[in-house]
């Protein structure tokens, strides 16, 4: 058995609704953030975390209306990618053929790239010039607030 989820809004859909940038219709997507939101009929899905390459849980609840105030009332649902695979069995063979080809042709593009970050270390070491260090968080904190944004570190 699947949890129900009730929230309320103070106000009316048009209350609710003026949130998004432009009005709705059935139908509408929108993108709030890290969310989306789709009208559908008299139901509202929210889109609420992404799961893998392209699925979903959404919340899915009706809209009510009473008193000024709406009431969504919905459950928590996985949406996922259709599983059905439509592609030809030739279709299958020249997707996997492209692949091998793509594989064989990056394979040297890293390889000189492992033979450049050889090359730099063995030079690094000769000359004995220390690696740069990356910057930890804090540091990182203090040049974003004290250089980019103005501010004055109090210590």
């Amino acid at each position: 058995m699947q949890k129900e989820y009730i929230f309320r809004f103070q106000g009316t859909k048009e209350d609710f609704f003026s949130i998004f940038p432009r009005p709705p219709y059935n139908g509408s997507t929108f993108f709030l953030d890290d969310y989306i939101v789709k009208i559908v009929d008299d139901e509202v899905h929210f889109g609420v975390e992404r799961c893998g390459h392209s699925g979903g849980n959404w919340f899915i609840s009706k809209i009510t209306e009473t008193d000024g105030q709406i009431e969504f009332k919905g459950n928590l649902v996985y949406i996922g990618p259709d599983p059905e695979d439509t592609r030809t069995k030739v279709q299958k063979v020249f997707d996997k053929i492209g692949e091998i080809l793509a594989c064989i042709l990056i394979l040297p593009i890293l390889l000189i790239m492992m033979l450049y970050k050889a090359i730099e270390w063995c030079i690094r070491k000769v000359i004995k010039r220390p690696n740069k260090k990356p910057k930890n968080t804090e540091e990182k904190l203090y040049e974003m607030m004290e250089t980019r944004l103005g501010c004055v570190r109090i210590p």
